[in-house]
């Protein structure tokens, strides 16, 4: 039995986007850090969340492995196939679902429109009977009932207390296939809320778990297995008009009643929206009616959350189960002695909400800076249909303060403008015409103008060498700490950005100029320094080598005096 929610999130994929509480008609998702999580005891199971969800968040909790599992254990695995079935698989006799199944391991399938043959006949009875209880509410529809135990449980009184298709074809299955061992029955269908109708008080044991189409094809897929077309056969089946239980008006149908649709004693009605101002009307007593059937989803089963991804629309669905019901012989209904206990109970689950003052709201709306009714856009950003809704949600735990896009937008630019107003380094934005879009003051200051004047102007009114600002755009690639001659005065480090998604480009520009005049300057001290050092080498070496030279001479000489003086003495001694 399955112990997780039926919806399950993932983490990883949740990104503040808030659409599954923008469309939650009954704002059953707790948004904290930023994550929607489900909320069971406030949930409904219409399925809207999975459908709506862009990033594929949320999820139904599979029961598939533990069909698997009973197989593995050798337990008796009966299925229980809705009859929008058709309309998913495409088949045209039921043998090709009953032998694909059978291929996985199943013991014996069956269509579930035997039980809707009998839960018709069994509101026939109840109509007949209690006449005071106008208008009765009958559904077949787990997410109606969620509804109103949660939502409408005044209105309990009017709900027929009679068990859906899926529990009394469960207790049918029982029955026929209990001997020897209880029976692991496995119901197959388009609704997930089926997943949760199961572990009601009133019903445990008549089904032991619920899995989509979806995840029944998943598991053909897997296996491998394809339908193989069967011949024309007078195959036995259910009762015909039970096949059209899951569009609208086939409860009422089945039950052999009137489906005029200009019967005003009988309504009938599809779409979560509609049912709840129908709902809405019974409580304020302004419906004049008998009976009134209700189906969550617009359409009725067919359009059920896991009918969602199939090809064509709510009447080629539509079409395929009519056609289905009339290409399909009937067999005798089943009897009155053979029918199981069709009897059921409801509970009021309403979650109470907590009364708050108007101070406690007002603080909250304070926290985003909506202190009079004008400040309350009632934008619907953030999922709910006004500020004050929003407030007391927040209070409930259910919302957070940062939801408030407008708010988030307000404090956004307000901490960018704080960072152009304080920034010391010049700041740019320009569009990817180059259009200049803003300036910190310190931009205007760097180039002598106002914003005013230049808004909108291409970025060579301020920067005639701008192919930097075109690189950055054409590739992505940012410019870091480039030095730059931006015109005849005007020396910068720049720093050029393109904001992706936004077709934007930041410069951030550092003016250097004085640095680089000093840096010239320098330069060129340096360059005259070594030139005089050059000058002063090459005059020294000039007098070094007159130097030299006289030293040459006068040593040449004397050395001729010397040898002369030698010669004399030379000859004087020889004398």
């Amino acid at each position: 039995m399955m112990n997780e929610p039926v919806i399950i999130t993932n983490p990883a994929r949740c990104r503040d986007c808030y659409r599954c509480v923008r469309h939650c008609d009954v704002k059953a998702i707790r948004v904290h850090d930023g994550q929607a999580q489900v909320v069971p005891e406030l949930c409904i199971v219409c399925g809207t969340c999975i459908r709506t969800c862009p990033q594929k968040a949320k999820d139904v909790h599979s029961a598939t492995p533990d069909v698997k599992q009973a197989l593995v254990e050798g337990r008796k695995v009966i299925a229980s196939v809705a009859p929008s079935a058709p309309a998913y698989f495409g088949f045209h006799h039921f043998s090709e679902m009953e032998t694909a199944l059978k291929q996985l391991g199943f013991y014996a399938a069956e269509e579930t429109a035997v039980g809707a043959e009998i839960v018709g006949l069994a509101h026939r009875d109840y109509m007949e009977q209690m006449p005071d209880r106008w208008p009765v509410i009958v559904s077949a529809c787990p997410v109606i009932i969620n509804i109103v135990e949660k939502y409408y449980p005044d209105l309990i009184p009017h709900l027929a207390p009679i068990v859906s298709p899926m529990i009394a074809h469960g207790r049918l299955l029982a029955q026929k296939y209990g001997y020897g061992a209880t029976p692991y029955i496995v119901f197959i269908g388009p609704c997930i809320a089926k997943k949760m109708e199961i572990l009601d008080a009133s019903e445990t044991g008549a089904v032991s778990v619920a899995i989509t189409f979806r995840g029944l094809a998943n598991w053909f897929q897997e296996a491998g297995i394809v339908f193989e077309k069967a011949a024309n056969s007078t195959e036995p089946s259910s009762a015909v008009d039970a096949r059209l239980f899951p569009i609208e008006g086939g409860l009422i149908g089945t039950a052999g009643l009137s489906t005029d649709m200009l019967n005003n004693s009988l309504i009938v009605a599809s779409g979560l929206e509609t049912c709840q101002n129908i709902l809405s009307d019974i409580r304020a007593g302004q419906l004049n009616a008998s009976l009134v059937e209700l189906m969550a989803c617009t359409g009725g089963c067919i359009n059920g959350p896991a009918m969602a991804d199939l090809p064509g629309g709510i009447y080629a669905a539509r079409q395929k189960i009519i056609d289905y019901h009339r290409n399909r012989p009937a067999y005798a209904p089943v009897s009155r002695e053979n029918r199981p206990d069709l009897s059921r109970t409801y509970v009021d689950k309403k979650v109470p909400i907590p009364e708050f003052s108007e101070e406690q709201i007002k603080d909250v709306l304070h926290r985003v800076n909506k202190y009079t009714p004008d400040d309350e856009l009632n934008c619907g950003a953030c999922g709910y249909s006004s500020c004050r809704e929003k407030a007391i949600a927040t209070l409930r735990g259910m919302a957070e303060v940062t939801m408030c896009i407008p708010y988030m937008r307000q404090r956004s630019e307000s901490l960018r403008q704080v960072v152009m107003d304080v920034s010391p380094n010049s700041i740019m934005i320009v569009d990817e015409h180059l259009g200049i879009q803003d300036m910190s003051p310190s931009a205007e200051q760097l180039f002598g103008c106002l914003l005013a004047d230049v808004k909108g102007k291409h970025v060579s009114r301020l920067i005639p060498l701008y192919d930097d600002f075109i690189a950055v755009r054409d590739t992505g690639t940012p410019i870091i700490g480039k030095v730059r001659r931006l015109n005849d005065h005007l020396v910068a480090e720049q720093n050029i950005v393109r904001v992706e998604g936004q077709s934007l480009l930041v410069a951030i520009m550092r003016d250097i100029t004085e640095h680089e005049t000093e840096k010239q300057k320098f330069h060129q001290l340096r360059a005259q320094t070594l030139e005089q050092t050059r000058e002063v080498v090459r005059k020294q070496m000039r007098v070094a080598h007159e130097i030299a030279h006289l030293l040459g001479e006068t040593t040449a000489e004397s050395k001729m005096i010397v040898t002369h003086l030698a010669k004399i003495l030379e000859e004087e001694e020889s004398k």
